[in-house]
């Protein structure tokens, strides 16, 4: 056979990786044995006892499970959702039902763009501060007192600050559904004490993608202590020939069992979090002091591993581009992410020197 296409590109990539700088908030670095877990001959089996020769991979998920729920301290872990849409498509049709109503965050606001009209669900927005990506839970008394909305999901893509969730959930106690918190960019700063925890804050069930500030492979969890819930959930996600399969039929085993290499690392890494939210407010500030304008100051910045660049949508995607020629990645909304570089180890520092050379790009691009 002729040489890889596919895997000169493989290679190409890594190369590019290996030399740069990853500062987007939404990736982060697999340890080394969860890449051995990814590649292995899980990669191409099945779990069910339906087949034969998956007795030890039914152990391997089965341990997962429990990782997760002693990681997160709680009695209910959901491990195998391929990403943290599924988790939020499982909490969509576990509890509400076709025309009913959704309340999250706007894309404006920096919620998660999921699109509640292809399934049959309206969206009612959740009001946020002025010039902030905070949840407003004033002006959400209104919406509880009127509209009335089905189901909360507290998610957003773009959040240095924690969701007022004991204040929400004191809106919404008295209805007759979960509050839910999509964690999918923080779950790793949740999962190590950091940022806030959701489900001792009043929140019933924690989502959220396992890749972002969490540092494993890429896919979903989802997390609760209620009974009843986990029992809705779980009809989404079981193989059951009476009622038919739901969201997720192969659970794809080498990214499980690479996730539960990772839960076994973060119980043994309860500084990471605090790691990685030093670092960003010390890139932030420095950045700042450069003349890079920063979101946030009179804040802290963040409390998070997100920091967002003062500018607009248009000068950010230059911006972006021409970081990523420095070998500097970013996304182009002008969010900025710590988590991999402080699993990498590097510390506040070296936080500065990063600082000075995107302050060096951003004082020579054309504007």
């Amino acid at each position: 056979m002729g040489k890889s296409e596919i895997g000169s590109l493989i290679s190409k990539h890594e190369k590019v990786r290996d030399k740069g700088l990853n500062l987007i908030a939404s990736e982060n670095f697999l340890p080394e044995k969860a890449r051995e877990a990814l590649s292995s001959d899980l990669a191409g089996r099945y779990h069910s006892d339906y087949y034969g020769g998956t007795k030890t991979v039914r152990k391997i998920v089965e341990r997962t499970e429990e990782l997760a729920e002693e990681l997160f301290d709680v009695k209910h872990a959901f491990i195998k959702p391929v990403s943290g849409n599924i988790c939020d498509l499982n909490v969509l049709f576990s509890f509400t039902d076709p025309g009913e109503e959704v309340a999250m965050l706007s894309f404006d606001n920096g919620g998660y763009p999921l699109g509640l009209g292809k399934f049959n669900r309206e969206r009612i927005d959740l009001p946020a501060k002025k010039n902030s990506y905070e949840i407003d839970p004033k002006k959400m008394e209104k919406i509880y007192e009127g509209e009335n909305p089905d189901l909360t999901i507290l998610g957003a893509s773009y959040i240095p600050f924690p969701h007022p969730v004991e204040e929400i959930n004191n809106l919404i106690d008295s209805k007759k559904q979960p509050l839910v918190f999509d964690g999918s960019h923080v779950l790793g700063l949740i999962a190590t004490g950091e940022f806030q925890r959701p489900l001792k804050e009043g929140a019933d069930i924690l989502i959220g993608s396992t890749h972002k500030s969490f540092y494993g492979p890429q896919g979903g969890l989802i997390l609760t202590d209620d009974d009843g819930y986990a029992e809705k959930i779980r009809k989404y996600q079981d193989i059951d020939l009476e009622t038919g399969i739901g969201l997720i039929d192969n659970p794809h085993v080498n990214r499980i069992a690479a996730l539960g290499i990772t839960l076994e690392e973060m119980l043994d890494d309860e500084g990471y979090g605090k790691k990685v939210v030093k670092n960003a407010k010390a890139l932030a500030s420095s950045l700042d002091d450069q003349g890079v304008p920063m979101k946030f100051s009179e804040k802290g910045y963040t409390k998070s591993h997100q920091i967002f660049l003062d500018i607009d949508w248009e000068t950010s995607e230059k911006f972006c581009h021409e970081l990523e020629k420095e070998d500097i990645f970013i996304d182009i909304s002008g969010r900025i992410g710590v988590a991999e570089v402080t699993h990498r180890g590097l510390d506040e520092e070296d936080m500065e020197l990063i600082a000075a050379e995107i302050a060096e790009v951003f004082d020579r691009f054309d504007r």
